[in-house]
Protein backbone atom coordinates (compact mmCIF):
# COMPACT_ATOMS: atom_id res chain seq x y z
CA UNK A 1 0.00 0.00 0.00
CA UNK A 2 2.80 2.45 0.87
CA UNK A 3 4.70 2.11 -2.47
CA UNK A 4 1.46 2.66 -4.39
CA UNK A 5 0.76 5.80 -2.38
CA UNK A 6 4.28 7.12 -3.06
CA UNK A 7 3.91 6.46 -6.79
CA UNK A 8 0.56 8.27 -6.86
CA UNK A 9 2.01 11.24 -4.93
CA UNK A 10 4.96 11.47 -7.34
CA UNK A 11 2.56 11.51 -10.30
CA UNK A 12 0.60 14.34 -8.70
CA UNK A 13 3.83 16.29 -8.10
CA UNK A 14 4.85 15.85 -11.76
CA UNK A 15 1.45 17.09 -12.94
CA UNK A 16 1.69 20.11 -10.62
CA UNK A 17 5.19 20.84 -11.95
CA UNK A 18 3.90 20.79 -15.54
CA UNK A 19 1.02 23.11 -14.60
CA UNK A 20 3.43 25.55 -12.92
CA UNK A 21 5.73 25.59 -15.97
CA UNK A 22 2.75 26.23 -18.27
CA UNK A 23 1.46 29.07 -16.09
CA UNK A 24 4.91 30.69 -15.95
CA UNK A 25 5.03 30.54 -19.75
CA UNK A 26 1.64 32.22 -19.97
CA UNK A 27 2.61 34.82 -17.37
CA UNK A 28 5.85 35.92 -19.02
CA UNK A 29 4.53 35.55 -22.57
CA UNK A 30 7.78 34.85 -24.32
CA UNK A 31 11.21 33.58 -23.49
CA UNK A 32 13.22 35.76 -21.12
CA UNK A 33 16.36 35.23 -23.19
CA UNK A 34 14.84 36.76 -26.36
CA UNK A 35 16.34 40.27 -26.07
CA UNK A 36 18.03 40.45 -29.49
CA UNK A 37 14.88 41.46 -31.40
CA UNK A 38 14.43 44.74 -29.55
CA UNK A 39 16.26 47.78 -30.89
CA UNK A 40 16.68 51.01 -28.92
CA UNK A 41 14.51 53.95 -29.91
CA UNK A 42 16.50 56.94 -31.13
CA UNK A 43 14.24 59.92 -30.43
CA UNK A 44 15.23 63.55 -30.54
CA UNK A 45 15.17 65.42 -27.25
CA UNK A 46 15.29 69.00 -26.06
CA UNK A 47 18.69 70.34 -25.18
CA UNK A 48 19.20 71.36 -21.58
CA UNK A 49 19.25 75.14 -21.14
CA UNK A 50 21.35 76.51 -18.29
CA UNK A 51 21.26 80.06 -16.93
CA UNK A 52 24.42 82.10 -16.64
CA UNK A 53 26.29 81.92 -13.35
CA UNK A 54 25.48 84.72 -10.90
CA UNK A 55 28.06 87.40 -10.17
CA UNK A 56 29.34 87.07 -6.62
CA UNK A 57 30.85 90.19 -5.11
CA UNK A 58 33.18 90.05 -2.15
CA UNK A 59 32.16 92.52 0.53
CA UNK A 60 34.71 94.35 2.64
CA UNK A 61 35.26 93.06 6.15
CA UNK A 62 33.85 95.37 8.77
CA UNK A 63 34.80 95.67 12.40
CA UNK A 64 31.78 95.37 14.68
CA UNK A 65 33.29 97.66 17.33
CA UNK A 66 33.73 100.47 14.87
CA UNK A 67 30.18 99.99 13.62
CA UNK A 68 28.83 100.17 17.17
CA UNK A 69 30.68 103.43 17.80
CA UNK A 70 29.14 105.01 14.72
Amino acid sequence: MLPQLLIKMLQIIKIQYQIIIYLLGVLFGKSLTDWDDEEPVNQSYQKLQVDELPVIETLPRLDYRQLLVE
